[in-house]
């Protein structure tokens, strides 16, 4: 799950997939602004068919959280 998230975000933010870690913070790191959040949770809930509540986006910081959220 984490390495379909990092091409997610690589393609998205147009980086080096390779620079996006578990650790790599959404906010901080990559400048995701809330717009950006939520186009990549439609996107990885059409993939996985997996739906995330509006709250869990609170609640996650880093790619690796995500990655966790989903694998649940």
């Amino acid at each position: 799950m984490f390495e379909k998230i990092q091409q997610e975000l690589a393609d998205y933010f147009g980086i080096d997939a390779s620079k996006i870690t578990r650790e790599t913070t959404f906010k901080d790191d990559l400048k995701a602004d809330s717009l950006a959040l939520m186009e990549l949770m439609f996107s990885l809930e059409s993939e996985t068919g997996k739906t995330l509540d509006d709250d869990v986006m609170d609640k996650i910081v880093t790619v690796g959280d995500l990655s966790d959220m989903l694998e649940k």
